[in-house]
C-alpha cells in the first residue's frame, strides 16, 4: 500500500502543497499520494489521519494552533510557537507535531541573498505565521518590529520575543527604514502597498499570501527583491518531507523554482467534478445535491453501464465477471467525461483502482474522495444487491478489506478528501461547492 499524506485547512482547495510534495516524491523516486483534506476542524482532520493510517499531514490556517493539543508529542519548535504545521506518524499509532514555518522563512530569504543579522526587519501580522517569521528573524539576529491590526496582539508577541510592537497605521514609517519586510497577512487584510511601501527598492520583501500576492506583485513591479508565498511554502516543505519520509529529498539547485511552477499549474479546476470512494460513501446522493447547487447535469457511471448493457450491474458481474464489468466501466466513464460541458459524476466504488479510469478522471475532472468508514458503509449498504459484497466472510468484513485495499488509489486520484461520516448529502455538497467557489 502506498503511503498517504495530505494537507488540511479551511478552505483548502487553493493549497499548492500537493504540487510541491508530488514534485518532491517524483524527484526522489518515491511512490506516495498527497491530497487536500477539507475538514471542519483540526480534530476532524486528525481523526482522518489516524483512520487512514496516514504517514504525514500538513496543517494550514486555521488549524495550526488547535493541532497542538491533538498530537502525542511536540518538537521544540512547535512547542515554542504553539502551532503545528506538520504531523508525522510514529510507531504504535502515535503522532508527532512539528513546525517548519520558521525554517521556511529563513530559507526563502536566503534564496534572495539576505543575511538578517543586524538588519531592521518588519513583520506584518501577529498570527501563527507572523509568530514563526518574527521568531526566526529574532533568532537570526534581526532587529524586529511586529505590526498588526490589533496592536495588543502584536504587543503580546513582541513581549515574548523581546522586540517592538506597532499598528498597521505605522507601516509607512516602519517600512522606510527596514531591510526585510515580511507580510503574513492575506492580501485583502493588508493596507494597499502604494500607501506605505517606500519608493526606494532597498528592502527584500517576503509575501506569504500565494493566493493573491498583492504585496509581492506590487513590490516586484517597482524593482524590489521579492520572495513569494510559494517560495516560503516550498522551503518549509523540504524539512517536512524529511520528517515524513525519514530522508532528504533528491533535488537539484533549481528545485524551488521548478516546484513553485508545478504547484501553480496543479491548481485544480472544477468544470467537471467526479466523486470517488467506497460503496456506501454517499456518492450518488451527494452528487445529486452538488449538481443541483452548481446547476450542472448529474451522471452516475453505474446507471450508464446498466443502460448500455441492458441489464443490472449484478447480472453483468454474474455473466461477465468483474473484468467484464471493469471494461464496461472504462468505456462508460470515457464517454461521459469526453463531453466538454460541466457535469457531476458519481463513479463506482472500484473505478479509481483501475489505472486507465484513474488517468481519465484526473485529467478531465476535479476528483473528490468521499471517505466513509467500513462500519458506516456496511450500515448504509445493508440489504442492497452489491456483487462484491456477496461473499462468504460477510459484507462487513469484506468492506474493511476493500477500504484498506483501495484507499491508496482514492488518495492518488483525488484532489480533495471529505469525510461523509455524520454529514448529510446536502452538507457534503455544500463543502465541495464552497471550495470550488473559492478557487473559481
Amino acid at each position: 500500500m502506498i503511503p498517504i499524506l495530505g494537507v488540511a485547512g479551511k478552505p483548502i482547495l487553493h493549497s499548492m502543497s500537493p504540487g510541491v510534495f508530488r514534485a518532491l516524491f517524483g524527484s526522489s523516486g518515491i511512490a506516495a499520494a498527497y491530497t487536500r483534506i477539507a475538514a471542519e476542524s483540526a480534530a476532524e482532520a486528525m481523526g482522518l489521519f489516524r483512520s487512514l493510517e496516514m504517514k504525514g499531514m500538513n496543517f494550514t490556517a486555521p488549524f495550526k494552533e488547535e493541532a497542538v493539543d491533538l498530537v502525542d508529542e511536540l518538537t521544540p519548535e512547535a512547542r515554542e510557537l504553539g502551532a503545528v504545521n506538520c504531523v508525522v506518524a510514529l510507531e504504535g499509532g502515535r503522532a508527532l507535531g512539528a513546525n517548519t514555518d520558521a525554517r521556511g522563512v529563513m530559507d526563502a530569504l536566503r534564496g534572495r541573498g539576505v543575511e538578517v543579522a543586524g538588519k531592521h526587519c518588519l513583520v506584518i501580522g501577529a498570527g501563527g505565521a507572523g509568530k514563526a517569521a518574527a521568531r526566526a528573524l529574532v533568532g537570526a539576529g534581526g532587529e524586529v518590529v511586529i505590526a498588526n491590526r490589533t496592536r495588543a496582539r502584536a504587543e503580546i508577541l513582541a513581549s515574548e520575543l523581546g522586540c517592538v510592537a506597532a499598528g498597521l497605521e505605522d507601516l509607512a514609517a516602519l517600512a522606510l527604514g527596514s531591510s526585510v519586510i515580511v507580510s503574513t497577512l492575506a492580501s485583502d487584510a493588508l493596507p494597499h502597498p502604494e500607501k506605505w511601501l517606500p519608493a526606494d527598492p532597498a528592502a527584500v520583501v517576503l509575501d506569504a499570501d500565494y493566493k493573491r500576492g498583492l504585496l509581492a506583485g506590487y513590490a516586484a513591479e517597482r524593482g524590489f527583491a521579492v520572495a513569494t508565498g510559494a517560495d516560503w511554502l516550498v522551503c518549509q516543505a523540504l524539512p517536512a518531507f524529511e520528517l515524513f519520509m525519514g530522508r532528504s529529498p533528491a533535488i537539484g539547485p533549481a528545485f524551488v523554482e521548478t516546484a513553485v511552477s508545478m504547484a501553480g499549474r496543479n491548481a485544480p479546476a472544477g468544470r467537471k467534478v467526479a466523486l470517488v470512494g467506497l460503496m456506501g460513501a454517499g456518492k450518488t446522493r451527494a452528487g445529486k445535491a452538488l449538481a443541483q447547487l452548481l446547476d450542472r447535469p448529474f451522471l452516475d457511471s453505474d446507471w450508464k453501464i446498466e443502460a448500455d448493457a441492458g441489464m443490472p450491474v449484478a447480472e453483468i458481474f454474474a455473466r461477465e465477471g468483474e473484468s467484464g464489468f471493469r471494461a464496461r466501466e472504462l468505456r462508460a466513464i470515457d464517454q461521459m467525461t469526453s463531453d466538454p460541458g460541466p457535469m457531476v459524476l458519481a463513479a463506482g466504488g472500484g473505478a479509481a483502482t483501475i489505472p486507465a479510469i484513474a488517468r481519465i478522471l484526473k485529467k478531465r475532472c476535479l476528483c473528490v474522495w468521499l471517505y466513509v468508514s467500513p462500519a458506516t458503509a456496511a450500515k448504509r449498504t445493508r440489504g442492497g444487491a452489491r456483487p462484491l459484497l456477496a461473499v462468504s466472510e460477510g459484507a462487513d468484513a469484506r468492506l474493511g478489506v476493500l477500504e484498506a485495499e483501495r484507499r491508496g488509489a482514492y488518495a492518488s486520484c483525488a484532489e480533495l478528501l471529505i469525510s461523509t461520516e455524520g454529514r448529510e448529502a446536502r452538507a457534503v455538497a455544500e463543502v465541495i461547492r464552497d471550495e470550488i467557489d473559492r478557487v473559481s
